[in-house]
């Protein structure tokens, strides 16, 4: 079973992303601000990493940064609310 985890801080957006994942067969971990998100994502092992790019602790370009310089090879799909 593939492992997601989605950062995110708009709770009621993570809990639609997890219920289609986890109904595609997917264990699906949340995390609602950047540090812990990284953090988390540091620590363990994700094929996929959702993350959105406006978030408290540390925005989401900041930690896809942190976590390429640390040669982590997870795939980050963004999405976003931002139109820039």
């Amino acid at each position: 079973m593939s492992k997601i985890l989605i950062i995110e801080d708009e709770v009621a957006i993570a809990d639609l992303e997890k219920d289609y994942l986890e109904l595609s067969g997917f264990d699906v971990q949340i995390e609602y601000a950047g540090d812990k998100g990284l953090t988390r994502a540091l620590k363990e092992d994700f094929d996929l990493i959702v993350l959105d790019l406006n978030l408290p602790g540390m925005d989401g370009m900041t930690l896809l940064r942190s976590l390429r310089e640390r040669d982590r090879d997870t795939a980050v799909l963004i999405l976003s609310a931002r139109s820039e």
